[in-house]
């Protein structure tokens, strides 16, 4: 099998004002890429200061 692979760079809108992840902004992003065939191998969450920054996520498919 021959994959293709994707990676996406969500930066949160809010960075200082908010300690806690925004999953709803996060969850939209990997439907919107999983109804076009993207299936999600990892994605990883940067933070400063203990601020989520943003999110990378990597998705897959077949070619």
């Amino acid at each position: 099998m021959n994959w293709e692979y994707k990676t996406v760079n969500l930066k949160f809108r809010k960075l200082w004002t908010n300690s806690e992840l925004n999953t709803d902004e996060l969850d939209a992003v990997i439907n919107a890429q999983a109804t076009l065939g993207w299936h999600i191998v990892s994605e990883s969450i940067s933070s400063l200061f203990g601020y989520p920054q943003s999110a990378l996520c990597v998705y897959k498919k077949q070619k």
